[in-house]
């Protein structure tokens, strides 16, 4: 990215089920690990995280300051925990990255423009591609403009991603290369099955069976 982004955070010194009372406060509690000597527990204002996270999304870098340290520390967002009944945001996980180091990250693809075409649907067989960069290269995004499919059949593969080949490498097999990550296919009808006349058939003997148990003196009564 091309400005410098910087975060500030607070050392934690409140750990597991305590941690809810953070939450309650509109603190998130965090932690930071990658290349250093160890792990740090961190916690920050969850609306300023908030902001920050649709700047930078999972590979836009960022120096994160910690109150006390001093230091600007570039990490990466590593993991989100997200509560599945509430969608609160329970949880952070950053990574301390080398500058100098290349490093893996799923970066995200994201479809512009509209489709145009009647009766067909576009199909995302892909959410995100792996790369290798170094932290300051990696992509924020690989947009795909989806008003530049123009007939059934069509699709976008690996290739025809735009990126700075020089400085990123996609993390597949050169054979995989023309692997569609987009594809615009029939729109299929759903078509309701009918019955068929044996299950008719089927139904109606088990209907007149049930009427003569019912008529039948040995017949249990209805509870």
């Amino acid at each position: 990215m091309s400005k410098k982004i910087t975060f500030t955070a607070q050392k934690r010194e409140i750990f597991g089920k305590k941690t809810k009372t953070l939450r309650s406060q509109g603190i998130i509690p965090a932690n930071v690990h990658g290349d250093i000597d160890q792990p740090i527990s961190i916690a920050f204002a969850k609306n300023s995280f908030n902001t920050l996270y649709q700047e930078v999304g999972d590979t836009g870098l960022f120096y994160l300051t910690i109150e006390g340290d001093g230091k600007d520390l570039p990490v990466l967002v590593d993991d989100l925990y997200i509560d599945p009944v509430t969608n609160e945001l329970l949880h952070v996980v950053l990574k301390k990255v080398n500058l100098k180091e290349k490093i893996s990250a799923q970066v995200p693809v994201e479809l512009i423009g509209e489709n145009t075409i009647a009766g067909a649907v576009v199909v995302s067989v892909l959410d995100s591609v792996e790369v290798e960069a170094l932290p300051t290269d990696l992509p924020e995004k690989f947009e795909i403009d989806i008003s530049k499919l123009t007939q059934v059949g069509q699709s976008v593969s690996y290739q025809d991603l735009v990126y700075d080949k020089n400085l990123v490498t996609l993390m597949i097999e050169e054979e995989e290369l023309n692997n569609p990550i987009v594809i615009l296919q029939e729109q299929k009808e759903e078509v309701e099955e009918e019955p068929t006349p044996e299950t008719e058939v089927v139904g109606a003997s088990e209907a007149d069976k049930s009427t003569e148990e019912a008529k039948s003196p040995d017949a249990a009564p209805a509870e």
